[in-house]
């Protein structure tokens, strides 16, 4: 079942966060992502999320508006609808969706390639100097079926 957020999800949602970041982003310190863990803990509420809950959050999506700010999976939930699923939600609510993916998260750009989003531009992330993807979709909101335009 897809939810909202309640503030009660908020740790759970952190753990996922964490432990999404560190296995996700090898190639950055450890260290960056438990830096900002506070910062992040006090932006979450700020943003539109959405859960994914089976018998407890497994997997999350925040929305800036119609910018995916994360989208976390827990372990092993991975690879089974999950993450499809919450993009699902938020193209029921956007008719354009991005997000910013690091270059060598392979396994990211090749979920949200599938998921019909298209790579539009490369930049550095200065907080991190690592190189990432800028990638939009285009909802057709005219089929009513969520599908984005290739």
């Amino acid at each position: 079942m897809i939810r909202e957020y309640q503030p009660t999800d908020l740790n759970k949602i952190m753990e996922i966060w964490l432990q999404g970041n560190l296995q996700a982003h090898d190639f950055i310190v450890p260290e960056f992502f438990e830096q900002n863990y506070e910062l992040v803990k006090s932006l979450i509420p700020m943003s539109k999320i959405y859960v994914q809950d089976l018998d407890g959050v497994k997997g999350f999506i925040g929305l800036t508006e119609n910018y995916i700010s994360g989208l976390f999976v827990e372990q092993n939930f991975r690879n089974k609808g999950t993450g499809k699923a919450l993009i699902e939600k938020a193209k029921q609510y956007h008719n354009e969706l991005f997000v910013h993916v690091y270059k060598k998260n392979t396994h990211a750009i090749d979920f949200y390639l599938a998921q019909h989003f298209e790579i539009i531009s490369e930049s550095v992330n200065e907080e991190t100097n690592e190189n990432e993807l800028l990638m939009r979709c285009n909802v057709e909101h005219k089929v009513k079926i969520g599908k984005c335009a290739l």
